[in-house]
Parts: C-alpha cells; structure tokens; sequence
C-alpha cells in the first residue's frame, strides 16, 4: 500500500474517532429501535384498541382563530379537527387532536374565548383545549379508559415531506427515533415524553411518566395516550431549538451522526442572517466561509493534480519506452507518483473533510423551518427546488431548475481542469466516474429543496475558480536523480 494512501486512511480513521467520542461525550445517545412493549399494568380494553374509525360531519365543523393558530374544531366528539399555523402559513399534519374513543359519537356545546375552546356535554363533561404560545393544555372533568388520542398523524404522499417523519419517545433518558412508515403498533410504560416530527413541524408531550400507544392504520398513525390524567399539556408547533428548549424538548431536534456539526452550522448561519437578512445570501456567504477553512487542502490539492499534469511528457515516455510491457509501464508510472509524492489520493483531502459538513448540512438545511417561503433571486422558495422555468413535461421534470444543472456543469468543468490526460485505462477510468459522479449528484438533487443546492453550486464555483487560476500557472518537474 503507497504510504500516501496509508497516511489518509490514518488521518480519516482519526477524525472520525475524534468525532465519535466527542458525540459520546458531550451529545445525548440517541437509539433507533423501539424496545419491546410493557402492557401488564393496562387495562384490556387498551391494549385491545386496534381500529379508530372518525366519521367526519362537515356540519360539525366551526373554524377559530386563537393564538397562533386557525383551529378548525368538531362538536360531534368534542375535539381540535385540524390546526392552521399562521405564522408560517401552513396546516400543521397533526389531525383530530385530544378525541376520547368513548365521545367519538357524543355531541357537545362549544364556547370560543380568547384562548381556548370549551367543550359541554348534556351529562356535564367538560372538555378545555387552552392555547398559550405553541402549548396546548387539554383539561377533561372526566376520567378516559379506552384512551386519549392526543393526534393523528397522516401518512405524507410527498417524497421530501415523508422523509423527515418520526415518530419518537424517551426512554430511560435515551431517545429512539423511528421512521414514520416503520411505526408498528406499539404500547409503551414509562416514557418521559414522546410524539411525530416531521420536516418543520412536531407535537409532543411534555416531560413526565406515560403510558401510549402507536396505531398504525393503511395512511395514518394513531398517538394515543393511555390512562391519561385529568390535564396534560401537548407542543405543538414549529420544530426549533428556541422553542422547544423552554420545554426541555431541545433533544428533539437531531442531525443524526453529525449531528454536533449541525449545531454549530446553524449557530453560524444564524449569525450570518442576522448581519445580512437574507436567507440566500447567508447560505452562499456560509459556502464562502466553510471554503475558506478548507482553502489550504484545497490549494494543496489543486497543485498536486497540477503537477501531475505537468508529468504526463515523463509518463508518455515511459509508455513508448515500455509499450510491449504495460503491466511494466504501469508499474513505473506509479513509482515516479510516489517518488514525486503527487499521488492523486492526496487529492481526495479536501473531499474527506468536507464530507461531514455536506452531511450535516443535508439534515440542517431542509429541516430549518425559517427558510420556508424564504426567497432569493429567482427561487420563490429556499425550501423547495428553485423551479425557474414551467416546462410542458409531466413532473418530475415538470421544471426547470437552473441551480441542480449548474452544479452538472461546474462539476463537469471541474473534472476537465482536475484530471490529467488520459494515457491510461485507469486514468480514463477515473475520469469516467467524476463524470458520472457529477451527473448523478445533479440529478439526484433535481428536485431537492434549493437551500442546499445553492450551497453546493457555490462550492463548485469557488473551487473551480481557483481550479482555472492554478491551471495557468507554470509547473516543471525535474528528472528525478538516480
């Protein structure tokens, strides 16, 4: 193995060492798998609960603003139907909110004040859903022994939505996180808290001692909650550190693996916005500033792929020298390589690095909340892909989207400047897949949200602008000396 490849391998294997141990340290472990249910404390007709069925009686229906919501409430059970959001101009996927299995079918009264809606009913059960910024208390004057629904959550037809649905709970001040569609019907004792996350938006309970139950019917998954006391209090709204921290609900909010990268990329892209009120010129100022940190791996990378190139006339004498024997040409081009110490795995430095910031970034960028209707240039929103021009095509190349096709041409034009010429199958090889790499990325990221892909573009055309200046410079290679 070439010492050059044996010093990146150790410096990768350092890094991500150094990276799990402090994730260990000083970040909450977090799990992915349910454990098992505990049920023998609970009565049966909770454990038996295996079907909701909510028939909806749009005459039923009354809508309120109260807060920071629009409330659409049923008075045929007694509970919040669906929740507007009006800050952020958007229904929340959190339905049916605080119904009693057992008033599915039971009629009631309701009083609107300032900040709640009163439920009544003729026997005198009194139900209270009380707003307060982005806490719903809900007061029943009646106990529930088939269960509360705290919500339900609708299974999302849209492929970035769905993505970044979870339902959650904490157990043993562990967190385990599950992917919405991989919610199984589940009863579970003990839990500190739990509820759904989705991409910008969560509900869950605050921190106690709790008995639930998951329900999963074909588009949608019942959070119920079992021997439910008297009063409980339930967040419910956008999915932020700042609002979720004064409820202890900040451990929510999680990048996965690089998940203390992901703290402090936001903390920077915070600061950024508050100099420059624009979310899409803090996110290319971001770009310019991780760029800048990474610049001397960069420089150093560019030189050596430079001078590389400046050694293909010793290589293209070496091939005619050898051109009977290319197994022999082979051998003594990577010889001369390591002699010069220009092997082209010191090129993949920079990559290595930036690695771990491109996939925090993945998790923080289209989960911020704040960039939702956030635009910039010709993007309506950084949220979404940037969607330039209506194309007559049936999605989902139903747009066209200026930001992904830049990033396939700067990553093609990068990869003319990186590679040396080919005077061999496996150089030619190598530049076969930067190529495809380049396209693939771009169409992958066709129709992601356009928050990243500017950051991405970016990136590329800062580097290939230094790529294009090192290409001019001069570089002479000295036969080495035997």
């Amino acid at each position: 193995m070439e010492k050059q490849l044996v010093k990146t391998l150790i410096i990768t294997f350092l890094f991500v060492m150094g990276y799990m141990y402090v994730m260990q340290k000083y970040f909450p472990k977090q799990a992915q798998q349910p454990q098992p249910a505990q049920t023998a404390a609970l009565p049966a007709a909770q454990r038996e609960i295996t079907r909701i069925n909510i028939e909806e009686d749009l005459g039923c229906l009354a809508e309120a603003t109260i807060g920071n919501f629009v409330v659409t409430y049923s008075t045929k059970g007694g509970y919040i139907k669906k929740v507007f959001t009006r800050a952020y101009k958007e229904e929340l996927p959190f339905k049916n909110v605080g119904l009693i299995l057992e008033d599915i079918n039971k009629n009631f009264t309701a009083k609107v004040e300032s900040d709640r809606i009163i439920f009544t009913s003729s026997p005198g059960a009194v139900k209270e859903f009380i707003f307060d910024g982005y806490l719903l208390k809900i007061k029943n004057s009646l106990p529930t022994p088939s269960g509360l629904v705290l919500f339900s959550n609708p299974l999302q037809d849209k492929g970035l939505e769905q993505q970044y649905q979870e339902s959650f709970y904490v157990q043993k001040e562990s967190l385990h996180k599950t992917h919405i569609l991989k919610t199984k019907d589940t009863v579970l004792d003990n839990v500190e808290f739990a509820g759904i996350a989705g991409r910008y938006f969560c509900a869950s309970l605050l921190k106690g001692s709790y008995s639930i139950k998951w329900l999963k019917e074909k588009d949608k998954v019942y959070f119920i909650l079992l021997s439910a006391p008297s009063e409980i209090s339930l967040y419910l709204g956008p999915q932020t550190k700042k609002n979720l921290q004064p409820f202890g609900l900040q451990g929510i909010v999680h990048y996965g693996f690089f998940h203390g990268i992901g703290v402090g990329l936001t903390w920077l892209l915070n600061a950024i916005y508050g100099v420059t009120k624009s979310w899409g010129l803090s996110i290319i100022l971001l770009a310019v500033v991780i760029y800048l940190i990474f610049f001397p791996f960069t420089a150093k990378s560019a030189k050596s792929m430079k001078q590389t190139q400046a050694m293909q006339p010793l290589i293209t004498e070496l091939q005619k020298k050898y051109k009977g024997n290319l197994q022999k040409a082979n051998k003594e081009e990577r010889e001369m390589l390591a002699e010069y110490h220009k092997k082209m795995m010191g090129g993949c430095l920079p990559m290595l690095f930036q690695m771990p910031i491109f996939f925090a970034l993945w998790q923080v960028l289209p989960k911020l909340v704040e960039l939702k209707g956030a635009s910039f240039l010709w993007i309506k929103d950084l949220s979404l892909a940037d969607h330039a021009f209506k194309l007559p095509f049936p999605p989902p190349v139903d747009y066209l989207n200026l930001l992904p096709i830049g990033m396939m041409i700067t990553g093609l034009i990068q990869q003319k400047f990186m590679a040396p010429p080919s005077t061999s199958d496996e150089q030619k090889s190598m530049g076969s897949a930067g190529v495809i790499m380049s396209l693939m990325f771009g169409v992958f990221l066709y129709n992601f949200a356009s928050c990243l892909t500017l950051y991405w573009l970016t990136q590329n055309i800062l580097t290939l602008a230094y790529q294009i200046r090192v290409s001019k410079a001069r570089f002479h290679v000295k036969t080495p000396s035997k």
